[in-house]
């Protein structure tokens, strides 16, 4: 790490995604070798142009880039002497700061495409990494999502293989190393000029190959088990909400943990209420008579009926409100909006149109 990356690409330590890759595009054009034909020098500059990007490019990479410079800032042909840093001489250095990485020597790894501090070929075990996320949709009545519920569902999920452990070998043939990733459980392509490190799709990351594959899963380490699921939906979830069960996703690989089973919760549309938020809405009808004169008149809400007061003169569309009677949630009632309906008598009795036709001589 003799190099200073951000030196290379003439940028500020705090620098933007943006600002690196700006500079970065002007650089490389600049001493592109198609631009440059037989200039050693200039090839070089864009190899190196290539090799800062490639680490500050990273949003990881460049987190443990910045750590390296932090702790110790060595060159690796300095390392362990006087002025320079020694990785076996951290002393009370948390690794646990390292993000998951056992040691500077695994940053290195992690950066430079599996080699070490000296630019030496490395076969370290693969890392554990997490398994996917799963994804569900359950569909609950609105009732349901207003009180909660208990659901059951039964679903076809990955586990570890029972026979074989998860290695994906047949017990007692053992396993070989991957002779495409060499056991690191990754390869590098090379990409516009760039070196990029991909699961390696021999071994599928794994490093190693089953000497035999295990007849239970076919040398996948994993096998589909029909499973009961009990989900708890929360009081209160709106249409969309999610619920996630921690550890019920895919199995992780080379030990790592399992991924989440998340629940997306469609809820079913209510013939009478409509919910916004925390609040309540539905409509009422009334006659015209009320609607002139007032009156008081039922209206259900979530939980019970209450009365609802018609001010004389409300005219069609008018929104009134119950408060506190919406929806419950963290201690807090929305409220319910009752948007008022008039109904117009269509079949009029003689003595009806009689009445109707005096009063409007009145008005």
């Amino acid at each position: 790490m003799s190099k200073d990356y951000y030196n290379v690409l003439g940028v500020a330590e705090n620098a933007s995604e943006e600002e690196i890759k700006k500079s970065f595009r002007k650089l490389a054009k600049q001493y592109h070798p198609d631009r440059n034909k037989g200039n050693k020098q200039a090839e070089e500059k864009f190899k190196e142009i290539s090799e800062a990007y490639d680490v500050l490019g990273d949003k990881q990479k460049r987190q443990q880039y910045d750590m390296m410079r932090r702790y110790g800032g060595f060159d690796p042909r300095q390392a362990g002497q006087a002025g320079g840093f020694d990785p076996n001489q951290a002393g009370n250095f948390n690794f646990e700061d390292l993000g998951g990485f056992g040691s500077f020597a695994d940053i290195f790894s992690s950066i430079f495409g599996g080699e070490d501090l000296f630019g030496r070929g490395r076969q370290s075990r693969p890392r554990p990494s997490r398994g996917n996320d799963l994804s569900l949709n359950l569909e609950i009545g609105f009732s349901e999502a207003i009180s909660g519920t208990k659901k059951t569902i039964a679903m076809n999920r990955p586990e570890i293989c029972p026979v074989c452990a998860g290695s994906g070998a047949e017990p007692g043939t053992g396993q070989t190393t991957c002779s495409q990733c060499g056991g690191r459980g990754t390869v590098n392509y090379a990409q516009g000029g760039f070196s990029v490190s991909r699961p390696c799709p021999k071994c599928l990351g794994k490093g190693v190959l089953p000497g035999k594959p295990c007849h239970n899963c076919g040398g996948s380490g994993q096998t589909r088990m029909r499973k009961k699921i009990a989900i708890n939906i929360p009081a209160g979830i709106e249409d969309g909400g999610k619920v996630r069960l921690r550890g019920l996703g895919n199995p992780g690989s080379n030990g790592g943990p399992n991924g989440d089973l998340i629940i997306t919760v469609n809820v079913k549309k209510h013939q009478q209420f409509e919910r916004k938020g925390n609040d309540i809405y539905t409509k009422v009808h009334i006659s015209y008579p009320q609607a002139v004169l007032g009156a008081r008149i039922p209206v259900h809400t979530l939980t019970k009926d209450v009365n609802l007061t018609i001010p004389p003169g409300t005219a069609p569309g008018t929104m009134l409100r119950l408060k506190g009677q919406g929806l419950a949630v963290n201690g807090s009632n929305g409220d319910q909006f009752v948007e008022v309906q008039i109904d117009i008598l269509k079949d009029l009795t003689p003595e009806q149109r009689e009445l109707l036709e005096k009063l409007a001589k009145t008005l």
